[in-house]
């Protein structure tokens, strides 16, 4: 067996690693079928000569019998800041032949104690007279003497709200919005970069962009004014709908620096450490706003200002920053990057001189121009770029009323980019400390004949690997694939952003609602132990208590990190159940326990907190949102609090098994069912004479069958009434996003496929092919998105009603876990009689999981590939043939209804043909 992509943390050869017993994972392939671990050795040493010769003097895990070829956590010897490790390992295959080593990878660690950091956080000081929308920058030379002994040299970073990093006049990489966001109260992360390569012996200059972000946008003017009366010219738009401002999460902007070598003796030295004695001064952006925008003056760039010997004169001594309050913490989740840049689709003069550029898709990024050839006569040009979603009624500019909760209008506020020429030869800018959603870009102040090529499109997200694949025979299907994998993409931040134009904020119910949408097509696996971290960081605890916050001890918030509590929008266990349910799913679909592990004092605090807003054993008039998105149903909030309530305590009772307190496994067991009688003695809940479940609505049956809570006997019955109420909608969408989630999934589970997809193919709104039909690139935050909402226009790229992700790849494609982590594999295309052909692939722990079916004339075609370490159960729809065809060699079939079963189906690559 050949042994691949050996990662650390689910990161390759990770710098910086906080993780003092990190997991270790690799992937293994085969061309042999049926082939699976028995059992692993990893060698773990502190030099690679070492590793070359076989000795693993910092870990020997001997031959160890298993079967995992993830999640290994490292068992060795304890480990210090800095440190550097040299890995491989070896496998015994299912004969108990072993392989050949692996290639060698690496791991580092951090800086791990508080008293490793001599650098200090400096900035501009808490000062009036200092621009506080603008992005300072700082600089400092130091010297390295003697780089030839010189075996390693990195550079430690991390800057409130943002930064970016260069060393001798070159950007250190091109990843965005470092350190990415977190509870600035809690945790703040920092950087580890490798600065070997770019050393010079002598002198050497470091320097760093300051950004707002989140934590310095609370507090910065000029923003949206919320104030009707007042009168001022334009203002940027910035999200200030929240009263509650918990203490640490904002602040003034600041960095911290420690810039390090170390000598082939050993010898660390710190060369350079941020203090007063670095240096300050105004870069050209004059203004930036994670909501508002940014504006670039190209005349004020200071050319060399971050190389040797660069002219300072003028500038300001930094000033010692108060340090916040969360701790420093290495970063262990992949970054945001351009992963795409496209030119624009079109440029259109409009009447009122104005230009129209259309991207073509709704995106999330920002747009960059292009100025070729740039003159002295040109200098002092003012280009401003107004990203929006959609046009006004007239089609004669660019609405941006869904980009901002249409206070645009309300406030006369504006999200806006703006780039003044420097006139000197190719010029090209896009904004560094923000970004947008948007398909069009307004621009004024374009003097020149304009084309496409002035105008590019910059798609960003955190950079986490897209591993899916999904394509069928119908167009329309597949459409709705790419719009929704673009809905998420679009949010795929630092948080699981509701939107990324008017709020940018993890709203955590989608985390775990839509986990397997977003891990049918994406590598996640270092992204949501992030976003559990915010989780944890953002839970009440005494000490928050203490300043004010009046929810009590365990809640957990709607939005993590707590940017913003918007009141009336903050309590509801489809929300604040997120820390139990993301790391539940995570283990589901990863088969890995550790975040289990990790967030079970959360979980634990936040069950004990919702006991306290119970009544009778049920929550009532606790959840704030309910079936949040639905169209004309109406299903009582108290219903769908408490399927999510029952789901969580039943949830927590395996939980509990898992992790090994089976102390805890009868308690929450118990008072699930508790929860359970209590529920069906509740008048909105269930109605005993008619056995109806809440008000009948499709969510109200799909939310009883999906959490479990639903009496045995009426199973059957619910499965109809929820057939019956998709019908009497005459097959059209009306769920919210929890229930949305629900009923696909009940429905796909009770073989009701035909059913979802009449709902998903459905010609008139609200369905996912109206949307295509329309020609929506994005999904909308709403079913009725033509519509106001609240006297609003809401956002067109919300991934929120996406779960149709979820049943593309589950029913569709047919691939399902039938253990945790995909150690069983369920293949089964469901809709064999509608689409013609279906291939796809999704990502496990073991590998790629594919799938190609196609039904050609009475022929039945499906092929497979199952990775190294997994089974799967193989279903084609019985057309009462014996002949099956393939070259499997060991199998095992059944045929059970509708469906012929190819059971015991190892690793490898397969064709079954049923005629």
């Amino acid at each position: 067996m050949k042994i691949t992509n050996m990662l650390v943390q689910y990161l390759e050869n990770p710098l910086g690693i906080e993780t003092k017993s990190p997991l270790l994972s690799y992937t293994l392939e085969s061309e042999d079928q049926n082939q699976f671990q028995t059992a692993y050795c990893i060698l773990v040493s502190s030099t690679k000569e070492l590793l070359h010769r076989n000795i693993g003097d910092l870990w020997n895990s001997g031959k160890v019998s298993h079967e995992n070829n993830y999640a290994i956590p490292y068992g060795g010897a304890y480990l210090s800041s800095r440190q550097e490790l040299f890995w491989k390992v070896k496998v015994w295959d299912k004969n108990d032949l072993a392989s050949e080593w692996s290639d060698v990878a690496s791991w580092e660690m951090g800086l791990l104690e508080q008293k490793d950091w001599k650098a200090h956080w400096i900035g501009q000081g808490d000062t009036a007279d200092c621009n506080k929308s603008a992005a300072p920058q700082v600089a400092k030379d130091f010297r390295v003497s003697d780089v030839k002994n010189v075996v390693k040299a990195r550079a430690y970073v991390s800057g409130l709200g943002l930064f970016q990093a260069s060393m001798n006049g070159v950007q250190l990489d091109d990843t965005l919005f470092n350190p990415g966001e977190s509870d600035y109260s809690k945790t703040v992360y920092y950087v580890t970069y490798d600065i070997t390569q770019q050393l010079k012996n002598g002198t050497n200059a470091f320097g760093i962009l300051i950004g707002n972000g989140q934590y310095v946008n609370f507090r910065v003017n000029p923003t949206m004014m919320l104030d009707e009366t007042t009168e001022a010219p334009e203002h940027r738009y910035q999200k200030n709908d929240s009263r509650y401002v918990r203490q640490g999460l904002y602040g003034e902007k600041k960095v911290i620096a420690q810039i390090e070598v170390t000598y082939e003796d050993g010898r660390v030295e710190i060369v350079a450490a941020t203090d007063d004695a670095w240096q300050l001064t105004d870069s050209p952006i004059t203004f930036n706003n994670w909501y508002g925008g940014e504006d670039y003056d190209a005349r004020a760039e200071i050319r060399g200002w971050n190389e040797p010997f660069a002219d300072r004169t003028g500038w300001q001594q930094a000033i010692i920053m108060e340090q916040p309050l969360g701790s420093l913490k290495g970063r262990e989740f992949i970054p945001a990057r351009i992963i795409e840049k496209l030119p624009a689709a079109s440029v259109t003069r409009l009447d009122n001189g104005n230009l129209l550029v259309d991207m073509g898709i709704n995106i999330a990024g920002f747009p960059e121009i292009v100025l070729p050839g740039m003159t002295e006569a040109d200098r002092g040009t003012v280009i401003e770029m107004y990203p929006a979603e959609i046009l006004n009624d007239e089609k004669t500019s660019v609405d941006q009323s869904s980009c901002t909760q249409s206070w645009s209008q309300k406030y006369h506020c504006s999200i806006k980019n703006s780039y003044t020429v420097k006139g000197d030869g190719d010029e090209r800018w896009h904004p560094s400390f923000c970004y947008q959603g948007f398909r069009y870009v307004e621009v004024s102040g374009f003097k020149w004949e304009a084309t496409v090529d002035h105008f590019n499109c910059c798609i960003l997200r955190v950079a986490n690997e897209k591993t899916g694949m999904f394509e069928t025979s119908n167009p329309v299907l597949n459409q709705i694939d790419v719009i929704t994998n673009r809905a998420i993409e679009s949010n795929m931040f630092f948080s699981f952003t509701d939107c990324p134009q008017i709020e940018k904020i993890g709203w955590l119910e989608t985390t775990h609602l839509m986990f397997r949408s977003m891990s049918a097509g994406y590598d996640i696996r270092s992204w949501i132990p992030k976003i559990a971290q915010d989780m944890m960081d953002a839970q009440t605890n005494e000490t928050d208590i203490v300043n004010g916050d009046t929810e009590g001890l365990g809640y957990m918030p709607a939005i993590a990190p707590e940017y913003f509590r918007i009141d009336g929008l903050n309590r509801d266990p489809n929300w604040g159940g997120a820390c139990i349910l993301t790391p539940w799913e995570y283990y589901q679909i990863y088969g890995d326990c550790s975040l289990l592990q990790k967030a079970y004092p959360t979980m634990n605090k936040y069950i004990m907190y919702l006991e306290t807003q119970t009544q009778n054993g049920l929550l009532a008039g606790y959840a704030q949102m309910g079936d949040w998105g639905q169209l004309h149903e109406n299903t009582p909030i108290t219903l769908v609090e408490n399927c999510a309530y029952y789901y969580l305590l039943s949830t927590m009772a395996k939980i509990a098994a898992l992790t090994g307190h089976s102390g805890d496994v009868m308690n929450f067991a118990a008072k699930a069912e508790k929860v359970k009688e209590q529920f069906h003695l509740h008048a909105e809940c269930y109605q005993p004479e008619s056995r109806i479940y809440g008000n009948g609505s499709q969510a109200s049956y799909g939310c009883v069958l999906f959490s479990g809570i639903i009496l045995k006997e009426n199973n059957e019955m619910a499965v109809n009434r929820l057939v019956e109420a998709v019908q009497i909608r005459d097959y059209h969408l009306s769920s919210g996003e929890v229930g949305l989630k629900q009923v696909f999934a009940s429905l796909g589970k009770y073989g009701k496929n035909d059913i979802v997809y009449k709902m998903v193919m459905n010609d008139t709104q609200p369905s996912y092919k109206f949307f295509v039909d329309n020609h929506l690139t994005t999904l909308p935050e709403y079913w009725n998105y033509e519509e106001l909402w609240m006297g609003m226009v809401r956002s067109r790229n919300h991934a929120m009603m996406g779960h149709v992700k979820e049943w593309l790849t589950s029913y569709v494609l047919g691939i399902r876990m039938a253990e945790p982590g995909y150690r069983k594999i369920i293949i089964e295309p469901a809709l064999t009689q509608t689409v013609e052909k279906v291939k796809g692939c999704v990502f496990s722990q073991y590998g790629l999981i594919n799938a190609e079916y196609c039904r050609n004339g009475e022929e039945i075609v499906l092929e497979v590939k199952i990775p190294i370490g997994a089974t799967a159960s193989i279903g084609l729809p019985n057309v009462g043939s014996e002949e099956l065809t393939t070259n499997c060699s060991e199998y095992i079939t059944q045929k059970i209804g509708q469906t012929y079963w190819i059971h015991s189906i190892g690793s490898g690559t397969y064709t079954f043909s049923l005629k």
